[in-house]
């Protein structure tokens, strides 16, 4: 004999306009944020550099480690770099995907 699933009414769930203006929200968020980091390129590599250290020192006590890499008295100047490197290497792919496209 099946027994019939009675679903109870979910208080907490969200209504189907609710749903929606929620996925509208993420997707809005998602584009703002991209939009942001896209602005920000330091965020990346601020990040990127702060992964690399962790995971070639791997400390003990990470909450110590980040407070004193991100007051590296040479930290601007490292990220700065870092940035400039990534746009020349930008700018090199894009004249080789210029030069391919031309060959093609």
């Amino acid at each position: 004999m099946e027994h019939a699933v009675i679903e109870k009414a979910n208080p907490i769930a969200l209504s189907e306009d609710q749903k929606a203006a929620l996925n509208k929200y993420k997707i809005q968020a998602r584009k703002d944020n991209e939009i942001f980091l896209r602005q920000h390129p330091e965020v990346s590599c601020l990040i990127s550099d702060f992964l690399h250290e962790v995971l070639l020192q791997r400390p003990e006590q990470v909450v110590e480690f980040a407070a004193n890499h991100f007051t590296q008295p040479d930290i601007r100047t490292r990220i700065n770099s870092q940035i400039k490197e990534e746009k020349k290497l930008l700018r090199r792919e894009a004249r080789n995907a210029a030069k391919s496209a031309k060959t093609a």
